[in-house]
């Protein structure tokens, strides 16, 4: 039987632009021991340009990655938890379906989501027809060798997407409120558009000062009911 160690983190839960996006890796131990030796850490302790060149490693290594994305827009329409929580299962799914055919063991660590711990843990043990591992810890990228390879790709994939928007919108900064670049560019483009882009999160409550006009507050969805709502026992 063979081990596999699964990290998964994600990059852009908190700023006004662009995509979450959430990534999975699936390796041997020894792959993650020697991506630690070639400076793998918490993606948010190293530069642009080693997250990089780290990246480059990681994906010419043996790895499984599957990657995915969550708009703006489901984001302002979707519990932001509850969305993380279901990219991280579609996530763990697919390399189930990957790994199908293989006699393992899994060692699976993810970045706490604050509240969802004990619904992805009943979730994962679904997923796999074989031992699993969980561990699920806060700042998991900065203790888990699989967890930091993960944040990296994960930061690395957003800041690609970010860049082709930069090169038709103008830079409008690293996407935070907080960032006098993002704040000038959203102010610009406000007064000139009475409508903002798709990349734009419009219920972040940050925008209500500095957009009014682009700020839209998140509303619940809510759920169908079916029949069984209305069976008494």
């Amino acid at each position: 039987m063979r081990t596999y160690y699964i990290g998964v983190d994600e990059a852009g839960r908190g700023p006004v632009v662009g995509d979450m996006v959430v990534a999975g890796v699936a390796a041997t131990p020894r792959v993650f021991e020697n991506l630690t030796v070639l400076g793998v850490k918490d993606s948010k302790l190293l530069t642009p340009s080693k997250r990089m060149s780290l990246y480059r490693e990681i994906i010419n290594q043996d790895t499984v990655i599957v990657l995915s994305y969550i708009s703006p827009r489901r984001l302002d329409s979707e519990n932001l938890n509850i969305l993380e929580e279901n990219a991280i299962i579609h996530i763990l799914t697919t390399i189930a379906h990957l790994l199908v055919s293989r006699e393992v063991e899994l060692h699976i660590f993810i970045d706490e989501i604050k509240g969802r711990s004990k619904s992805i843990e009943n979730r994962v043990k679904s997923i796999f027809n074989c031992p699993v591992y969980l561990t699920i810890e806060p700042n998991a990228d900065a203790k888990y060798p699989p967890v930091a390879t993960a944040s990296i790709i994960a930061k690395v994939a957003r800041d690609l997407n970010l860049k082709i928007l930069r090169g038709v919108f103008g830079d409008f900064g690293s996407g935070y409120i907080t960032d006098p670049a993002t704040r000038n560019w959203i102010l610009e483009y406000y007064y000139s558009h009475s409508t903002p882009p798709l990349f734009i999160r419009r219920s972040w409550r940050t925008l209500r000062k500095l957009a009014p006009l682009w700020y839209s507050a998140k509303r619940r969805v809510k759920r169908n009911k079916s029949l069984l709502d209305y069976t008494k026992t």
